[in-house]
């Protein structure tokens, strides 16, 4: 059996299923969009009256120049749609630095995913992979929010309100690894689907 700090390929004995996530569940998908939805738009109106003032003119290109404010708007849908592909390509790298192993990649109706579902990970590299594109993107973007300003300020935050928004999946799994499952612990991570797993004796991780 393959093993290291960071993960193994096969599930050792003692340890038994305590909980699951599935992204891909319909009813639980939409709720976890409507946390998304909710934290993405107190994130950007907090933002807005943070930076603006409420101050539609400063925030926006003028709105009397149709091309000027499409243009605007069309950049930022370029950009998410980047941000979208990157955030998940830096959960893999981080799973490939860690286990060397295979990842999966795709696109459900309720999310985009990345896993590595042939090995079972320790809390300490679940943990590093489901923050690591919270942390880079929560810099990349809210950094240029706070020193820009106008319209290139605006579409920073729009960027980050909509990022903090689609991460509440993986902050949804860090609160449970940091605070509700204890023990020592396993997870496997086929992409829409992560399994938590416990060591029965409640032995502590090391």
């Amino acid at each position: 059996m393959a093993k290291s700090d960071n993960f193994t390929r096969e599930l050792p004995a003692g340890y038994r299923l305590v909980k699951t996530v599935d992204a891909g569940d319909k009813r639980f998908g939409l709720l976890m969009n409507l946390w998304a939805f909710l934290l993405t738009a107190l994130v950007g109106v907090g933002g807005f009256l943070l930076k603006f003032r409420g101050d539609l003119g400063s925030a926006f290109p003028d709105l009397g120049n149709i091309w000027l404010f499409e243009g605007w708007l069309f950049g930022i849908l370029v950009a998410l749609i980047l941000y979208l592909v990157l955030h998940e390509l830096t959960h893999g790298a981080v799973y490939r630095l860690l286990t060397g192993e295979k990842l999966t990649f795709g696109v459900k109706l309720t999310c985009a995913y990345c896993g590595v579902p042939n090995v079972y990970v320790t809390r300490k590299t679940a943990l590093l992979s489901l923050l690591a594109p919270f942390t880079v993107f929560s810099a990349a973007f809210l950094v240029p929010f706070f020193l820009l300003s106008g319209p290139l300020s605006s579409a920073f935050l729009v960027l980050f309100a909509f990022h903090f928004g689609g991460c509440v999946g993986d902050l949804y799994d860090t609160i449970l690894l940091l605070f509700r499952l204890k023990g020592k612990l396993l997870m496997r991570d086929t992409g829409p689907m992560q399994t938590f797993y416990i060591l029965s004796d409640g032995e502590n991780d090391g």
